[in-house]
């Protein structure tokens, strides 16, 4: 069969009309299947392509308040991380048994007193499960939505009954509780409470206390742990009223304490606000911030400690004297320095306080000698350890710490002084004679103890020879 040219085009035009459908043809020249027209090019030829921007439903963003400590970290104190009397929350959850009576019997003794049954308080947990559970950096899909909404409830009620308790025997009333009659239970506990695993959200305990308050209750949660924590503050002063009486919103009891040590007159809500940033030339080193104790001294630097009121950053240079507030330092004080320390790490919206403190004191003590500068200065208490001890503290807490330069510290102006001073001429030559006449002073006892022991000697061999003599 022969078939013309218009009829072979008639059929292949009927059988792109049928594939069409199936196969996606595309028609070029079809106005229907063309696109929106192309932007116009740009000098260099570029196409500029604007996308506009759809209205979508804004995320709920993951945000971490309570982190675990890197592996890197805890491997310089692994101690200094893990509970060792009360485990709260869900990263050492079942890890410390032996206060789990204490905290059933706790439980028992609030609901006692409340009139309420323990159901209305799981049910109040249960509605913050979600929003407690968003607030670590795990996800703990190992313990399952009872296990977690127990553990929350079981956790905060004791935590806020034994802050009630506590602000009892201050005010002088007898309380029958057996963890009170120990003098070490309380400071292990609370300094457990200060540890960065060992967190509970703060909403959770605030709601636990305003679901079991009665009227006699006019203390805030923030104010009753303020007391029970007042005991491990670095100065051993007493807590300044403002902060006691503070009504701000805290993540957890580490945040609230970390808090407590901030300048006086200024809010932790305006903390960002207020930061200052250093001016180019102002950037700090990492590490290695001022000379140590000896060479400030040497350089014509009068070291002074500072007692009363007082936070640990509120360093004071002025006419050549060095004012440092005093630290009291005891077995518990690395552990608490490392976790506020951590706190500090996980988290770039909090000041660092501590971070700096920790390298500034790394700074100013390189050895035995410099930790007796201090200690004779009144800038060191120490109640256990020696020299060698508070060094070594000193030196690791820098350890894998991370201070980007440029970072805001509170006490860049006095840094900025201090090596002002130490590059003066006259302070660049006073160091090296003070350093000539310490070693002559070294030099002059080495040559007495020889010469006393020479003189010993002759006075035996004298006294000997006679005797052989006789």
């Amino acid at each position: 069969m022969v078939l013309d040219i218009k009829s072979l085009g008639d059929m292949l035009d009927n059988v792109r009309e049928l594939v069409r459908p199936s196969y996606g043809h595309y028609e070029m020249d079809d106005p229907s299947e063309q696109g929106p027209p192309m932007p116009p090019r740009s000098r260099n030829g570029d196409y500029r392509i604007e996308i506009e921007a759809r209205k979508k439903k804004p995320k709920l963003r993951r945000t971490w308040s309570i982190s675990k400590v890197l592996p890197h970290v805890r491997e310089v104190d692994d101690k200094a991380y893990t509970p060792n009397v009360v485990s709260i929350g869900p990263f050492h959850h079942n890890t410390n048994k032996a206060l789990d009576a204490q905290k059933r019997r706790v439980l028992d003794r609030l609901l006692k007193r409340t009139k309420l049954c323990e159901a209305e308080l799981l049910d109040a947990m249960r509605k913050l499960e979600a929003e407690t559970r968003n607030c670590y950096s795990e996800e703990f899909d190992m313990i399952n939505s009872d296990e977690f909404v127990q553990m929350m409830m079981l956790d905060a009620c004791f935590v806020v009954e034994l802050l009630r308790l506590h602000e009892k025997i201050k005010e002088g009333k007898e309380v029958d509780e057996p963890i009170f009659g120990t003098r070490w239970m309380q400071p292990n506990i609370g300094r457990d409470l200060l540890m960065l695993e060992n967190q509970l959200p703060m909403f959770v305990l605030n709601e636990i206390y305003t679901l079991t308050s009665s009227c006699s209750w006019s203390s805030s949660p923030n104010k009753l742990a303020l007391q029970f924590l007042e005991p491990l503050r670095l100065g051993k002063n007493p807590m300044p009223e403002r902060k006691l009486d503070t009504t701000d919103k805290y993540e957890h009891l580490l945040h609230l304490f970390h808090s407590s040590h901030g300048p006086v007159d200024q809010d932790s809500n305006s903390d960002q606000t207020k930061r200052t940033m250093l001016k180019h030339d102002e950037k700090l080193p990492g590490k290695g911030w001022v000379n140590n104790a000896w060479k400030l001294i040497s350089a014509g630097i009068v070291l002074k400690g500072k007692s009363g009121d007082h936070q640990p950053l509120d360093i004071e240079f002025k006419k050549k004297v060095l004012k440092i507030p005093t630290l009291f330092l005891d077995d518990g004080s690395s552990p608490l320095l490392r976790n506020l320390i951590a706190y500090e790490q996980s988290n770039r919206c909090v000041e660092p306080y501590f971070s700096c403190l920790a390298i500034f004191f790394d700074s100013i003590v390189d050895t035995g000698k410099d930790i007796n500068i201090l200690r004779n200065a009144g800038i060191i208490k120490q109640a256990a350890g020696g020299n060698r001890e508070i060094v070594h503290l000193f030196n690791s807490l820098t350890k894998e710490l991370q201070f980007d330069i440029g970072e805001y510290c509170p006490i860049t102006s006095q840094i900025e002084d201090i090596n002002y001073h130490c590059r003066s001429r006259t302070a660049r030559l006073k160091i090296p004679v003070r350093s000539f006449f310490s070693r002559l002073d070294y030099f002059y006892c080495v040559l007495t103890l020889i010469s006393v022991g020479a003189i010993m000697y002759g006075l035996y061999y004298q006294f000997h020879h006679s005797e052989n003599e006789k």
